[in-house]
């Protein structure tokens, strides 16, 4: 399975990247919100990480990118905005076709990160 880790922070992009890889995924990193598009047509990843707020082009813009690219893999917020927030922003993914699986608060919970992918991982 493919996941693509989106978050302006390359550390943090690249955490979850790491991280995934290890729960036997093939993972990709981007901090560049404006090639998110371009990304999801040519490597087709299965699972998406999503940062909210990042200064380019937020996760709430990228959502619309997501619906417009008939992205129907599954998606995880991650995020270190209030719980309100992400559960909203989870809401609207879902109103937009979306397919969410959890929201995370950041700075990221590695175990409960590793739990969740390799949960995905066997179909769960």
């Amino acid at each position: 399975m493919r996941l693509l880790a989106i978050d302006d922070s390359a550390d943090s992009a690249g955490l979850v990247a790491r991280i995934a890889a290890r729960c036997g995924y093939e993972a990709q990193a981007t901090s560049d919100p404006t090639g998110v598009r371009a990304l999801i047509a040519s490597w087709k990843p299965e699972i998406l990480t999503l940062d909210l707020c990042m200064p380019e082009a937020d996760g709430i813009d990228l959502l619309s990118v997501l619906e417009e690219t008939g992205f129907g893999g599954l998606l995880v917020i991650i995020s270190g905005q209030d719980d309100w927030f992400r559960k909203v922003a989870g809401r609207l993914a879902e109103t937009r076709g979306l397919k969410v699986v959890e929201d995370l608060r950041k700075p990221i919970d590695v175990a409960a990160l590793r739990r969740l992918l390799d949960r995905l991982r066997a179909g769960g």
